[in-house]
């Protein structure tokens, strides 16, 4: 919007309160001399001082008739427009105006233009170079020393940058708004979740002391785990606390007494480093009494299984003497047949000693070869499932007895590696080699053995088995599937 003083309108006017007002400029001083600073003061009255601080002004100030026309734009005003001074009589404002904010510049305008009140209004308009920028107007009333309405004085400021940073700061608000009540609801499902599983959650300075806590009673802040629940029970849980601070993470379970019941705590700790610099540590202790207690019972169960299955494993033998004796078997069958439930029984062991329904190979091996030398057992720490365990048993026993009654094992020169690796992430290969032992000859009918370590083994595990009977001594090769989640860990080497 713009509106001004005329060269021809009275100088002496008067706002709503009455007061008088200035801002003509002089004929004899042409706007363009009047910002001239040196002229001040020694060339001016003060009518010209405020005409000429109204044109120097870098606020956009104008006013306008009776009618709303122009009668003076100050020059910060015509430059938005490009106008040259003379322009301003002809010049109409409205057309720069965008035709969506009519309404809201049109509306209060004509209302104080028709009770002659201040009024103010925002809209956009077209700069002289395209731009479209929003100015605030402001205007009052202005009138003669009559008392005669001759029209508004007001000024213009442009809002536009304002009005665009307000704009990203409530994108942003809303943006933050968004994230703090997503924020929110992460909190409450936490701590809906750590209040069902009962896990304790804590912060501690480098003193050790509380700073927060989650799941613990309310007077803990300020205080240390020993001054909280006294040395005995705190103390373990400081020396955790000391050690995460100074250095790496800590897990453990411990043993508390808790009012004079054990309770067992699985107990995590970790450093912090806060923006300032300061250190500090988190923690976290959850209650595993109920785990432990079930585990004992399992462990229990467990034991009197094995002690089931090794009676179950001693009728059988039995079973196996008496009806070799009737029947007159030979002894030989017998003592094999002994020897391959002992083995199970060895696998059984195993499993027992692990407590899981899988086994370390490496141990499983050990086990089964323990009664001969001569044999290297080298490979990954892998724990096979359980199933196979048994397999692995039989067909390591019926390898090592044949080792040592015709094969490598049978002479002191002779020596057994027992290799294995993954050939896939789930695929397992075992090799057993043997060298240095007397000249293998073909020959002869294929016993249960190598039925065993064949047909039956590549049924039992889904895998594929190579019996090679090769002169130099006997390979055996198995590869068949394992549990895609096996553990890898430091090689074994040797015995």
């Amino acid at each position: 919007m713009g509106m001004g003083l005329s060269r021809t309108e009275p100088s002496n006017l008067r706002d709503a309160r009455g007061a008088e007002m200035n801002l003509s400029p002089t004929p004899e001083l042409p706007p363009t001399q009047i910002c001239k600073p040196t002229k001040l003061g020694s060339t001016l009255t003060d009518n010209h001082a405020l005409a000429a601080l109204a044109e120097c002004s870098p606020a956009m100030l104008w006013r306008g008739d009776v009618n709303g026309r122009c009668v003076y734009l100050n020059a910060a005003m015509r430059e938005f427009w490009g106008l040259d001074p003379e322009d301003c009589a002809t010049f109409d404002w409205a057309t720069s105006l965008l035709e969506a904010d009519r309404e809201k510049v049109f509306g209060p305008f004509s209302e104080g233009m028709a009770q002659q009140k201040g009024f103010s209004c925002e809209g956009r308009y077209r700069r002289c170079d395209g731009a479209v920028r929003i100015l605030r107007t402001r205007a009052v009333p202005s009138f003669d020393g009559s008392g005669h309405f001759t029209g508004m004085i007001g000024v213009n400021d442009d809002l536009t940058d304002l009005r665009v940073a307000e704009a990203e700061l409530e994108t942003t608000n809303r943006a933050l708004a968004v994230g703090l009540s997503h924020q929110q609801r992460l909190n409450e499902r936490l701590k809906l979740a750590t209040s069902i599983s009962g896990l304790a959650m804590s912060e501690h300075d480098e003193e050790l002391r509380y700073t927060w806590a989650h799941n613990l009673p309310a007077d803990v802040l300020g205080k240390t785990p020993e001054d909280l629940v006294g040395a005995d029970v705190g103390g373990p849980i400081h020396g955790m606390l000391r050690r995460a601070l100074t250095g790496s993470p800590q897990s453990e379970e411990l043993l508390l007494s808790i009012n004079g019941v054990p309770r067992w705590f699985h107990i995590q700790t970790a450093r912090i480093l806060h923006p300032d610099g300061a250190r500090g540590v988190v923690a976290s202790a959850l209650d595993v009494t109920s785990h432990r207690l079930n585990q004992q019972k399992l462990e229990v169960l467990a034991r009197e299984l094995s002690h089931r299955v090794k009676n179950v494993f001693a009728v059988v033998q039995a079973i196996v003497r008496q009806s070799a004796k009737a029947s007159g078997a030979p002894k030989d069958f017998v003592s094999s047949i002994e020897a391959r439930l002992q083995a199970l029984a060895h696998a059984q062991d195993a499993l027992i000693a692990t407590g899981e329904n899988q086994v370390e190979l490496g141990d499983l091996l050990r086990r089964q070869l323990a009664h001969v030398s001569g044999v290297t057992i080298e490979g990954p720490e892998l724990h096979i499932p359980g199933l196979v365990a048994p397999y692995i048993a039989l067909a390591t026993h019926e390898l090592s007895t044949n080792a040592l009654k015709y094969g490598a094992l049978s002479c002191p020169s002779g020596y057994v590696s027992v290799t294995w690796k993954l050939t896939q992430t789930d695929i397992l290969q075992i090799v057993w080699r043997e060298a240095g032992g007397p000249r293998y000859s073909r020959g002869g009918k294929a016993g249960f053995g190598s039925v065993l370590l064949t047909q039956i083994f590549a049924a039992a595990t889904g895998g594929q088995v190579e019996l090679v009977p090769a002169s130099e001594g006997l390979t055996w090769r198995a590869e068949f599937p394992i549990k895609p989640h096996v553990e890898m860990g430091v090689p074994h080497g040797g015995r």
